[in-house]
Protein backbone atom coordinates (compact mmCIF):
# COMPACT_ATOMS: atom_id res chain seq x y z
CA UNK A 1 0.00 0.00 0.00
CA UNK A 2 1.11 3.58 -0.61
CA UNK A 3 -0.54 6.93 -0.09
CA UNK A 4 -0.35 10.23 -1.92
CA UNK A 5 -2.07 13.61 -2.02
CA UNK A 6 -3.74 14.84 -5.20
CA UNK A 7 -3.60 18.65 -5.32
CA UNK A 8 -6.97 20.32 -5.86
CA UNK A 9 -7.67 20.27 -9.63
CA UNK A 10 -8.06 23.61 -11.40
CA UNK A 11 -10.91 24.37 -13.78
CA UNK A 12 -10.80 26.23 -17.08
CA UNK A 13 -12.67 29.51 -17.38
CA UNK A 14 -12.93 32.00 -20.20
CA UNK A 15 -9.75 33.92 -19.47
CA UNK A 16 -7.84 31.77 -17.00
CA UNK A 17 -7.81 28.85 -14.58
CA UNK A 18 -8.84 28.63 -10.94
CA UNK A 19 -9.52 26.05 -8.23
CA UNK A 20 -12.91 27.49 -7.32
CA UNK A 21 -15.98 27.85 -9.59
CA UNK A 22 -17.07 31.07 -7.84
CA UNK A 23 -13.69 32.79 -7.93
CA UNK A 24 -13.09 31.54 -11.47
CA UNK A 25 -16.31 33.11 -12.76
CA UNK A 26 -15.68 36.26 -10.69
CA UNK A 27 -12.15 36.80 -12.05
CA UNK A 28 -12.07 35.02 -15.41
CA UNK A 29 -15.74 34.81 -16.56
CA UNK A 30 -17.52 31.71 -17.88
CA UNK A 31 -15.70 29.23 -20.08
CA UNK A 32 -17.66 30.21 -23.18
CA UNK A 33 -16.92 33.95 -23.00
CA UNK A 34 -16.17 35.18 -26.51
CA UNK A 35 -18.22 32.35 -28.03
CA UNK A 36 -21.91 31.98 -28.81
CA UNK A 37 -23.34 32.05 -25.30
CA UNK A 38 -26.31 33.30 -23.23
CA UNK A 39 -25.33 36.95 -22.65
CA UNK A 40 -29.07 37.54 -22.22
CA UNK A 41 -31.26 34.93 -20.54
CA UNK A 42 -34.98 35.27 -21.19
CA UNK A 43 -36.97 33.80 -18.32
CA UNK A 44 -40.56 32.86 -17.84
CA UNK A 45 -41.86 32.80 -14.28
CA UNK A 46 -44.86 30.95 -12.81
CA UNK A 47 -46.28 31.00 -9.29
CA UNK A 48 -48.74 32.55 -6.89
CA UNK A 49 -48.89 36.36 -7.24
CA UNK A 50 -47.19 37.17 -3.94
CA UNK A 51 -44.47 34.57 -4.53
CA UNK A 52 -43.76 35.80 -8.06
CA UNK A 53 -43.44 39.38 -6.79
CA UNK A 54 -41.01 38.24 -4.09
CA UNK A 55 -38.78 36.39 -6.58
CA UNK A 56 -38.81 39.23 -9.12
CA UNK A 57 -37.66 41.62 -6.41
CA UNK A 58 -34.93 39.15 -5.41
CA UNK A 59 -33.75 38.83 -9.01
CA UNK A 60 -33.44 42.62 -9.19
CA UNK A 61 -31.43 42.64 -5.95
CA UNK A 62 -29.12 39.97 -7.36
CA UNK A 63 -27.99 42.26 -10.16
CA UNK A 64 -25.56 43.81 -7.69
CA UNK A 65 -23.02 42.66 -5.10
CA UNK A 66 -24.12 40.40 -2.19
CA UNK A 67 -21.81 40.07 0.81
CA UNK A 68 -20.50 36.66 1.79
CA UNK A 69 -21.34 34.95 5.06
CA UNK A 70 -20.03 36.73 8.14
CA UNK A 71 -18.73 35.11 11.31
CA UNK A 72 -19.88 35.69 14.89
CA UNK A 73 -17.81 38.86 15.27
CA UNK A 74 -18.70 40.43 11.95
CA UNK A 75 -15.58 39.32 10.09
CA UNK A 76 -15.75 37.22 6.94
CA UNK A 77 -16.29 33.55 7.81
CA UNK A 78 -13.94 31.47 5.63
CA UNK A 79 -14.06 33.95 2.71
CA UNK A 80 -12.95 31.36 0.13
CA UNK A 81 -15.81 29.07 1.14
CA UNK A 82 -18.41 31.84 1.41
CA UNK A 83 -17.29 34.14 -1.38
CA UNK A 84 -19.35 37.28 -1.92
CA UNK A 85 -21.58 37.22 -4.99
CA UNK A 86 -20.43 39.50 -7.80
CA UNK A 87 -23.91 40.29 -9.10
CA UNK A 88 -25.59 38.97 -12.23
CA UNK A 89 -25.10 41.69 -14.83
CA UNK A 90 -23.25 42.37 -18.10
CA UNK A 91 -20.28 44.12 -16.48
CA UNK A 92 -18.73 41.47 -14.21
CA UNK A 93 -18.63 37.75 -13.50
CA UNK A 94 -21.09 35.95 -15.76
CA UNK A 95 -21.35 39.04 -18.01
CA UNK A 96 -24.96 38.15 -18.66
CA UNK A 97 -28.35 39.53 -17.69
CA UNK A 98 -31.92 38.35 -17.14
CA UNK A 99 -34.61 39.75 -19.41
CA UNK A 100 -38.40 39.37 -19.44
CA UNK A 101 -41.56 41.40 -19.83
CA UNK A 102 -45.04 41.14 -18.38
CA UNK A 103 -46.01 38.57 -21.00
CA UNK A 104 -43.49 36.13 -19.48
CA UNK A 105 -45.05 36.37 -16.00
CA UNK A 106 -47.84 33.84 -15.36
CA UNK A 107 -49.58 34.11 -11.98
CA UNK A 108 -51.55 31.22 -10.53
CA UNK A 109 -54.77 31.73 -8.59
CA UNK A 110 -54.77 30.94 -4.88
CA UNK A 111 -58.35 29.70 -5.31
CA UNK A 112 -57.22 27.08 -7.84
CA UNK A 113 -54.75 25.66 -5.31
CA UNK A 114 -57.41 25.63 -2.62
CA UNK A 115 -59.88 23.86 -4.91
CA UNK A 116 -57.38 21.10 -5.78
CA UNK A 117 -56.43 20.58 -2.14
CA UNK A 118 -60.05 20.29 -1.03
CA UNK A 119 -61.03 17.87 -3.79
CA UNK A 120 -57.91 15.65 -3.78
CA UNK A 121 -58.52 12.25 -2.26
CA UNK A 122 -54.84 11.35 -1.87
CA UNK A 123 -51.31 12.66 -2.32
CA UNK A 124 -51.00 11.47 -5.92
CA UNK A 125 -54.07 13.36 -7.14
CA UNK A 126 -52.95 16.46 -5.24
CA UNK A 127 -49.49 16.37 -6.84
CA UNK A 128 -50.91 15.83 -10.32
CA UNK A 129 -53.53 18.55 -9.89
CA UNK A 130 -51.06 21.18 -8.70
CA UNK A 131 -48.52 20.14 -11.33
CA UNK A 132 -51.18 20.63 -14.00
CA UNK A 133 -51.51 24.28 -12.93
CA UNK A 134 -47.81 24.81 -13.66
CA UNK A 135 -47.83 22.67 -16.81
CA UNK A 136 -50.67 24.70 -18.31
CA UNK A 137 -48.62 27.88 -17.95
CA UNK A 138 -45.40 26.17 -19.12
CA UNK A 139 -47.30 25.14 -22.26
CA UNK A 140 -48.50 28.70 -22.80
CA UNK A 141 -45.03 30.22 -22.43
CA UNK A 142 -43.38 27.72 -24.76
CA UNK A 143 -46.11 28.05 -27.41
CA UNK A 144 -46.45 31.84 -27.33
CA UNK A 145 -43.12 33.16 -26.02
CA UNK A 146 -39.45 32.23 -26.32
CA UNK A 147 -38.06 31.70 -22.78
CA UNK A 148 -34.64 30.12 -22.29
CA UNK A 149 -35.56 28.85 -18.81
CA UNK A 150 -38.88 28.82 -16.93
CA UNK A 151 -38.86 29.48 -13.17
CA UNK A 152 -41.52 27.62 -11.18
CA UNK A 153 -41.88 29.36 -7.82
CA UNK A 154 -43.09 27.27 -4.90
CA UNK A 155 -44.50 28.87 -1.76
CA UNK A 156 -43.46 27.69 1.67
CA UNK A 157 -46.97 26.57 2.65
CA UNK A 158 -47.43 24.81 -0.66
CA UNK A 159 -44.36 22.63 -0.08
CA UNK A 160 -45.94 20.95 2.92
CA UNK A 161 -48.99 20.07 0.83
CA UNK A 162 -47.00 17.92 -1.56
CA UNK A 163 -44.43 16.77 1.02
CA UNK A 164 -41.61 18.07 -1.16
CA UNK A 165 -38.08 18.09 0.22
CA UNK A 166 -35.68 20.04 -2.00
CA UNK A 167 -32.13 20.45 -0.70
CA UNK A 168 -30.61 22.73 -3.35
CA UNK A 169 -30.72 25.84 -1.18
CA UNK A 170 -30.44 24.29 2.26
CA UNK A 171 -27.39 24.09 4.46
CA UNK A 172 -27.42 20.31 4.96
CA UNK A 173 -24.63 19.41 2.57
CA UNK A 174 -24.11 15.72 3.32
CA UNK A 175 -25.90 14.54 0.20
CA UNK A 176 -24.01 11.29 0.21
CA UNK A 177 -25.48 10.37 3.61
CA UNK A 178 -29.03 10.95 2.49
CA UNK A 179 -31.36 8.30 1.19
CA UNK A 180 -34.37 9.16 -0.90
CA UNK A 181 -36.33 11.13 1.69
CA UNK A 182 -38.02 13.27 -0.93
CA UNK A 183 -40.35 10.44 -1.89
CA UNK A 184 -43.64 9.24 -0.51
CA UNK A 185 -45.91 6.30 -1.25
CA UNK A 186 -49.60 6.76 -1.96
CA UNK A 187 -52.40 5.41 0.18
CA UNK A 188 -52.00 1.98 -1.39
CA UNK A 189 -48.30 1.91 -0.53
CA UNK A 190 -47.14 0.91 -4.00
CA UNK A 191 -46.15 4.02 -6.01
CA UNK A 192 -43.51 6.63 -5.35
CA UNK A 193 -44.89 10.18 -5.18
CA UNK A 194 -42.57 13.16 -5.66
CA UNK A 195 -43.75 16.54 -6.93
CA UNK A 196 -40.39 17.80 -8.16
CA UNK A 197 -39.63 14.67 -10.19
CA UNK A 198 -43.17 14.48 -11.57
CA UNK A 199 -43.20 18.10 -12.73
CA UNK A 200 -39.76 17.90 -14.34
CA UNK A 201 -40.72 14.72 -16.18
CA UNK A 202 -44.06 16.05 -17.47
CA UNK A 203 -42.53 19.41 -18.48
CA UNK A 204 -39.95 17.80 -20.78
CA UNK A 205 -42.42 17.65 -23.65
CA UNK A 206 -42.28 21.44 -23.95
CA UNK A 207 -38.54 21.52 -24.69
CA UNK A 208 -37.58 24.31 -22.27
CA UNK A 209 -35.69 23.57 -19.01
CA UNK A 210 -37.45 24.53 -15.79
CA UNK A 211 -35.94 25.70 -12.52
CA UNK A 212 -37.94 25.09 -9.36
CA UNK A 213 -37.24 27.42 -6.45
CA UNK A 214 -38.76 28.38 -3.16
CA UNK A 215 -39.93 31.92 -2.55
CA UNK A 216 -38.07 31.72 0.77
CA UNK A 217 -34.67 31.94 -0.98
CA UNK A 218 -35.29 35.71 -1.13
CA UNK A 219 -35.10 35.84 2.68
CA UNK A 220 -33.15 32.77 3.87
CA UNK A 221 -34.02 31.42 7.27
CA UNK A 222 -31.96 29.33 9.68
CA UNK A 223 -30.85 26.07 8.09
CA UNK A 224 -30.65 27.50 4.60
CA UNK A 225 -27.51 28.59 2.78
CA UNK A 226 -26.37 32.19 3.08
CA UNK A 227 -27.67 34.72 0.47
CA UNK A 228 -24.43 34.90 -1.52
CA UNK A 229 -24.13 31.10 -1.82
CA UNK A 230 -27.79 30.82 -2.87
CA UNK A 231 -27.19 33.40 -5.60
CA UNK A 232 -24.01 31.66 -6.83
CA UNK A 233 -25.77 28.29 -7.07
CA UNK A 234 -28.94 29.65 -8.65
CA UNK A 235 -27.31 31.75 -11.35
CA UNK A 236 -24.72 29.11 -12.24
CA UNK A 237 -27.51 26.58 -12.78
CA UNK A 238 -29.55 29.16 -14.69
CA UNK A 239 -26.60 29.98 -16.97
CA UNK A 240 -26.03 26.28 -17.69
CA UNK A 241 -29.74 25.62 -18.35
CA UNK A 242 -29.71 28.50 -20.83
CA UNK A 243 -27.06 26.49 -22.78
CA UNK A 244 -24.05 28.26 -21.26
CA UNK A 245 -20.82 26.60 -20.15
CA UNK A 246 -19.76 28.01 -16.76
CA UNK A 247 -16.46 26.08 -16.59
CA UNK A 248 -14.70 23.04 -18.04
CA UNK A 249 -12.10 20.42 -17.18
CA UNK A 250 -8.54 21.22 -18.20
CA UNK A 251 -7.51 18.98 -21.08
CA UNK A 252 -4.11 17.34 -20.90
CA UNK A 253 -3.58 17.50 -24.65
CA UNK A 254 -5.70 19.43 -27.13
CA UNK A 255 -5.30 16.59 -29.64
CA UNK A 256 -6.85 14.09 -27.22
CA UNK A 257 -10.55 13.75 -26.50
CA UNK A 258 -12.01 11.76 -23.64
CA UNK A 259 -15.64 10.77 -23.24
CA UNK A 260 -17.01 10.06 -19.75
CA UNK A 261 -20.11 7.95 -19.16
CA UNK A 262 -22.01 7.10 -16.00
CA UNK A 263 -24.17 3.99 -15.65
CA UNK A 264 -26.84 3.80 -12.96
CA UNK A 265 -29.85 1.58 -12.31
CA UNK A 266 -33.23 2.78 -11.10
CA UNK A 267 -36.49 1.13 -10.19
CA UNK A 268 -39.90 2.00 -11.63
CA UNK A 269 -42.29 4.00 -9.46
CA UNK A 270 -44.18 0.83 -8.50
CA UNK A 271 -40.86 -0.88 -7.63
CA UNK A 272 -41.68 -3.81 -9.95
CA UNK A 273 -39.11 -3.35 -12.71
CA UNK A 274 -35.44 -2.37 -12.74
CA UNK A 275 -34.11 -0.26 -15.57
CA UNK A 276 -30.77 1.32 -16.37
CA UNK A 277 -30.00 4.87 -17.39
CA UNK A 278 -26.80 6.11 -18.97
CA UNK A 279 -26.36 9.63 -17.83
CA UNK A 280 -24.58 12.38 -19.70
CA UNK A 281 -22.02 10.63 -21.78
CA UNK A 282 -20.02 13.83 -22.14
CA UNK A 283 -16.71 15.45 -22.98
CA UNK A 284 -14.43 17.77 -20.99
CA UNK A 285 -16.73 20.79 -21.32
CA UNK A 286 -19.87 18.93 -20.29
CA UNK A 287 -21.42 18.66 -23.74
CA UNK A 288 -23.11 15.34 -24.34
CA UNK A 289 -26.28 13.32 -24.18
CA UNK A 290 -28.47 11.21 -21.90
CA UNK A 291 -30.14 7.96 -22.90
CA UNK A 292 -32.47 5.46 -21.29
CA UNK A 293 -31.58 1.79 -21.28
CA UNK A 294 -33.62 -1.40 -21.23
CA UNK A 295 -35.33 -3.24 -18.41
CA UNK A 296 -32.87 -5.29 -16.37
CA UNK A 297 -33.55 -8.77 -15.00
CA UNK A 298 -32.05 -9.46 -11.59
CA UNK A 299 -30.79 -12.94 -10.78
CA UNK A 300 -32.64 -14.35 -7.78
CA UNK A 301 -29.36 -15.61 -6.30
CA UNK A 302 -27.34 -12.45 -6.98
CA UNK A 303 -29.34 -9.28 -6.39
CA UNK A 304 -26.73 -7.04 -8.00
CA UNK A 305 -28.27 -5.48 -11.13
CA UNK A 306 -26.30 -6.27 -14.27
CA UNK A 307 -26.82 -5.89 -18.00
CA UNK A 308 -26.58 -8.67 -20.51
CA UNK A 309 -23.87 -8.55 -23.17
CA UNK A 310 -26.38 -7.35 -25.77
CA UNK A 311 -27.86 -4.73 -23.45
CA UNK A 312 -24.44 -3.30 -22.63
CA UNK A 313 -23.46 -3.26 -26.31
CA UNK A 314 -26.72 -1.68 -27.47
CA UNK A 315 -26.73 0.98 -24.75
CA UNK A 316 -23.13 2.05 -25.35
CA UNK A 317 -23.43 1.88 -29.15
CA UNK A 318 -26.49 4.12 -29.14
CA UNK A 319 -24.87 6.47 -26.63
CA UNK A 320 -21.72 6.86 -28.71
CA UNK A 321 -23.82 7.46 -31.83
CA UNK A 322 -25.78 10.22 -30.08
CA UNK A 323 -22.51 11.60 -28.72
CA UNK A 324 -21.13 11.76 -32.26
CA UNK A 325 -24.27 13.51 -33.49
CA UNK A 326 -23.90 16.12 -30.73
CA UNK A 327 -20.11 16.60 -30.75
CA UNK A 328 -19.43 15.63 -34.41
CA UNK A 329 -16.45 13.46 -33.51
CA UNK A 330 -15.87 10.17 -31.71
CA UNK A 331 -13.57 10.36 -28.69
CA UNK A 332 -10.19 8.66 -28.59
CA UNK A 333 -10.79 7.36 -25.09
CA UNK A 334 -13.89 6.11 -23.27
CA UNK A 335 -14.20 6.13 -19.47
CA UNK A 336 -17.21 4.33 -17.97
CA UNK A 337 -18.12 4.85 -14.31
CA UNK A 338 -20.57 2.52 -12.61
CA UNK A 339 -21.72 2.35 -8.98
CA UNK A 340 -21.56 -1.46 -8.91
CA UNK A 341 -19.14 -4.09 -10.17
CA UNK A 342 -18.85 -4.85 -13.88
CA UNK A 343 -19.89 -8.33 -14.98
CA UNK A 344 -17.94 -10.18 -17.72
CA UNK A 345 -20.91 -9.68 -20.08
CA UNK A 346 -20.97 -5.95 -19.43
CA UNK A 347 -17.22 -5.65 -19.97
CA UNK A 348 -17.40 -7.48 -23.29
CA UNK A 349 -20.44 -5.51 -24.47
CA UNK A 350 -18.92 -2.12 -23.62
CA UNK A 351 -15.58 -2.99 -25.23
CA UNK A 352 -17.23 -4.21 -28.42
CA UNK A 353 -19.29 -1.03 -28.68
CA UNK A 354 -16.15 1.07 -28.21
CA UNK A 355 -14.25 -0.95 -30.79
CA UNK A 356 -17.08 -0.47 -33.28
CA UNK A 357 -16.60 3.30 -32.90
CA UNK A 358 -12.82 2.94 -33.36
CA UNK A 359 -12.18 3.69 -29.68
CA UNK A 360 -9.33 1.51 -28.51
CA UNK A 361 -8.56 3.11 -25.14
CA UNK A 362 -11.16 2.25 -22.49
CA UNK A 363 -11.34 2.39 -18.70
CA UNK A 364 -14.14 0.56 -16.86
CA UNK A 365 -14.26 1.86 -13.29
CA UNK A 366 -16.51 1.15 -10.31
CA UNK A 367 -17.00 4.14 -8.00
CA UNK A 368 -18.70 3.31 -4.72
CA UNK A 369 -18.68 4.39 -1.04
CA UNK A 370 -16.34 2.54 1.30
CA UNK A 371 -16.66 1.68 4.98
CA UNK A 372 -12.90 1.94 5.39
CA UNK A 373 -11.60 5.18 6.88
CA UNK A 374 -8.27 6.89 7.30
CA UNK A 375 -7.33 9.12 10.22
CA UNK A 376 -4.86 11.96 10.55
CA UNK A 377 -3.39 13.70 13.56
CA UNK A 378 -5.36 16.64 14.91
CA UNK A 379 -9.03 17.55 14.86
CA UNK A 380 -9.60 17.56 11.10
CA UNK A 381 -10.37 14.62 8.81
CA UNK A 382 -8.06 13.55 5.95
CA UNK A 383 -7.48 16.02 3.16
CA UNK A 384 -9.73 15.94 0.12
CA UNK A 385 -7.50 14.37 -2.52
CA UNK A 386 -5.98 11.74 -0.24
CA UNK A 387 -5.41 8.64 -2.39
CA UNK A 388 -4.51 5.25 -0.92
CA UNK A 389 -3.49 2.43 -3.24
CA UNK A 390 -4.66 -0.89 -1.78
CA UNK A 391 -3.77 -3.02 -4.81
CA UNK A 392 -3.19 -2.32 -8.48
CA UNK A 393 -6.94 -2.41 -9.10
CA UNK A 394 -8.37 -1.22 -5.75
CA UNK A 395 -7.95 2.30 -4.44
CA UNK A 396 -9.42 4.59 -1.79
CA UNK A 397 -10.00 8.24 -2.68
CA UNK A 398 -11.16 11.03 -0.36
CA UNK A 399 -13.31 13.40 -2.41
CA UNK A 400 -14.67 14.98 0.77
CA UNK A 401 -12.47 16.05 3.65
CA UNK A 402 -10.40 18.99 4.80
CA UNK A 403 -9.92 21.48 1.98
CA UNK A 404 -6.81 23.69 2.20
CA UNK A 405 -8.37 26.30 -0.13
CA UNK A 406 -11.34 26.65 2.25
CA UNK A 407 -9.05 26.46 5.33
CA UNK A 408 -11.53 24.09 6.95
CA UNK A 409 -13.57 20.93 6.56
CA UNK A 410 -16.94 22.21 5.24
CA UNK A 411 -19.00 19.14 6.17
CA UNK A 412 -21.13 18.16 9.16
CA UNK A 413 -20.17 14.49 9.52
CA UNK A 414 -17.02 12.39 9.42
CA UNK A 415 -16.34 11.90 5.71
CA UNK A 416 -15.72 8.50 4.17
CA UNK A 417 -13.70 7.77 1.04
CA UNK A 418 -14.79 6.30 -2.26
CA UNK A 419 -13.55 2.90 -3.31
CA UNK A 420 -12.26 2.87 -6.87
CA UNK A 421 -12.17 -0.54 -8.58
CA UNK A 422 -10.51 -0.87 -11.96
CA UNK A 423 -12.05 -3.71 -13.98
CA UNK A 424 -10.37 -2.67 -17.23
CA UNK A 425 -7.90 0.18 -17.53
CA UNK A 426 -5.63 1.43 -20.27
CA UNK A 427 -4.69 4.59 -18.38
CA UNK A 428 -2.57 4.72 -15.22
CA UNK A 429 -4.54 4.28 -11.96
CA UNK A 430 -3.18 7.57 -10.61
CA UNK A 431 -4.54 9.48 -13.60
CA UNK A 432 -7.91 7.74 -13.31
CA UNK A 433 -8.17 8.85 -9.67
CA UNK A 434 -7.05 12.36 -10.61
CA UNK A 435 -9.89 12.51 -13.13
CA UNK A 436 -12.48 11.29 -10.62
CA UNK A 437 -11.49 14.07 -8.23
CA UNK A 438 -11.75 16.63 -11.04
CA UNK A 439 -15.13 15.26 -12.13
CA UNK A 440 -16.56 15.95 -8.65
CA UNK A 441 -16.25 19.64 -9.60
CA UNK A 442 -18.38 19.34 -12.74
CA UNK A 443 -21.78 19.77 -11.08
CA UNK A 444 -23.24 23.04 -12.42
CA UNK A 445 -25.99 22.92 -9.80
CA UNK A 446 -23.64 23.66 -6.91
CA UNK A 447 -20.58 25.91 -6.71
CA UNK A 448 -19.12 24.39 -3.53
CA UNK A 449 -16.64 22.17 -5.32
CA UNK A 450 -16.03 19.35 -2.82
CA UNK A 451 -18.77 17.02 -3.98
CA UNK A 452 -18.57 13.38 -2.94
CA UNK A 453 -19.32 11.70 -6.28
CA UNK A 454 -18.07 12.52 -9.78
CA UNK A 455 -20.70 14.05 -12.07
CA UNK A 456 -20.87 10.77 -14.01
CA UNK A 457 -22.38 8.99 -10.99
CA UNK A 458 -24.27 11.95 -9.54
CA UNK A 459 -25.86 12.78 -12.88
CA UNK A 460 -26.83 9.17 -13.49
CA UNK A 461 -28.73 9.08 -10.22
CA UNK A 462 -30.49 12.38 -10.91
CA UNK A 463 -31.52 11.21 -14.35
CA UNK A 464 -32.95 7.94 -13.07
CA UNK A 465 -35.05 9.79 -10.49
CA UNK A 466 -36.77 11.75 -13.28
CA UNK A 467 -36.94 9.00 -15.91
CA UNK A 468 -39.08 6.78 -13.68
CA UNK A 469 -41.84 9.40 -13.98
CA UNK A 470 -41.92 9.18 -17.79
CA UNK A 471 -44.22 6.74 -19.55
CA UNK A 472 -42.48 4.22 -21.85
CA UNK A 473 -43.67 6.05 -24.98
CA UNK A 474 -42.81 9.56 -23.71
CA UNK A 475 -40.00 11.42 -25.41
CA UNK A 476 -37.10 12.10 -23.08
CA UNK A 477 -34.67 14.99 -23.29
CA UNK A 478 -31.03 14.28 -24.10
CA UNK A 479 -29.58 17.28 -22.23
CA UNK A 480 -28.75 17.11 -18.51
CA UNK A 481 -30.15 20.62 -17.97
CA UNK A 482 -33.67 19.11 -18.01
CA UNK A 483 -32.86 16.80 -15.08
CA UNK A 484 -31.06 19.14 -12.65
Amino acid sequence: MNIRYIPEPSLQFGQGQHLCPKAGIYDYHPYDIGQVRPDKITIGIIGKPEDVDTILEWLRDCKTHIDGKLGKHGAASHPNLFLNFCGFNKEIGFKSEIVYDDGYIRKLNNSDFKDIIEKSSNLESRIEGIADLYLSEIKFLTKNKRPDVILCVLSKNFLSLVQLEENIYEDDYEEDNKGDEATEEDDNGNREQNFRRYLKARAMQYNVPIQMLRESIAKPISGMQDPATIAWNFFTALYYKASGTPWALIRRDSSDSTCYAGISFYRSRDNKTLQTSIAQIFNEVGKGVILRGEEIKVDKYDRTPQMSEDQAFNLMSLSLKEYFDAIKVFPKRLVVHKSSNFSPDEIYGFKQAAKQANIFQIDLVTVMPSNLKLYREGAYPPLRGTHLKLTETRHLLYTRGSVPYFETYPGMYIPGPLEIRLFEHDEAPNLICDEILALTKMNWNNTQFDRKFPITIECARNVGEILKYLHPDDNMQLKYSFYM
